[in-house]
């Protein structure tokens, strides 16, 4: 009986030593893979259809090191940029973001006379001494649109319908109140039409607008990209653009008065 014990804890030990614990990460890499850091641009780039001129953005950095990230001062984090050009590529037409002249706007170039147009193709090119040229493109969903006839409200409720279009890979609503604004995000499903049943409290009031933006593919995937914060461990870059960090995506905008 006394060795079968022991035998019964000799197992239960190389079990438990083999198997992980549920908050534990799982099996680990016995091989170190050699990686070296490679210099770039790291941007969030938002074109914006929202019947606005100069509302669209890009912010432009440059990607650190993991030393940089923990020293007490980082030099150059927004290095200085020769050129940041937005084209269409239905018109041609190249629009030229610029810098501020104030710190207001810290990073953030801007073009005031780009009007975005729902459903164009868009690229982007940055170029900056000693870094390599930074590209992207993204596609502007279609206006999202409301199902006519299918926006209802009851105290605490709102139900509508979206017509959905193939361009719009996720959409993110708002409900404005008086005092308060709530988000809700929709996933897209395999029909032409999202039912969208919406519950908040009632002590906010009656909503005044409904807000419905639609994301394109690449802030779609880049805001869903995993974050791993466990130690050596493989994270995939979820970058959407060639030739440096980050995403340039777009957002259509559409505003119902309720």
């Amino acid at each position: 009986m006394k060795f079968v014990k022991i035998v019964f804890f000799i197992l239960t030990s190389v079990f438990l030593s083999t198997c992980d614990l549920p908050h534990q990460p799982g099996p680990m890499p016995t091989d170190i893979v050699e990686t070296e850091f490679e210099p770039g641009l790291n941007i969030m780039g938002v074109l914006r259809a929202d019947n606005q001129t100069g509302s669209s953005f890009v912010n432009i950095n440059r990607a650190l090191t993991t030393e940089e990230i923990y020293s007490e001062g980082i030099e150059n984090f927004s290095p200085d940029v020769d050129f940041v050009k937005v084209k269409s590529r239905k018109t041609g037409v190249e629009n030229v973001f610029q810098a501020p002249e104030d710190s207001s706007d810290w990073g953030n170039y801007r073009d005031s006379t780009l009007d975005v147009i729902a459903g164009e193709v868009y690229d982007l090119e940055i170029q900056a001494h000693g870094f390599p040229t930074l590209t992207g493109t993204t596609q502007i969903p279609h206006t999202p649109q409301l199902v006519s006839n299918s926006l209802s409200m009851e105290s605490g409720k709102i139900n509508f319908q979206i017509q959905h279009m193939s361009s719009a890979h996720e959409y993110k609503i708002y409900l404005f109140f008086a005092a308060s604004v709530i988000e809700k995000v929709v996933k897209p499903n395999s029909g032409s039409i999202i039912d969208v049943a919406w519950s908040f409290s009632a002590s906010r009031g009656s909503p005044i607008y409904l807000g419905l933006t639609a994301l394109d593919e690449n802030l779609t995937r880049y805001g869903n990209s995993p974050i791993s914060f466990i130690p050596n461990t493989y994270h995939p870059d979820g970058s959407t653009v060639t030739g440096g960090y980050g995403c340039f995506g777009s957002v259509a905008v559409s505003i119902v008065i309720i």
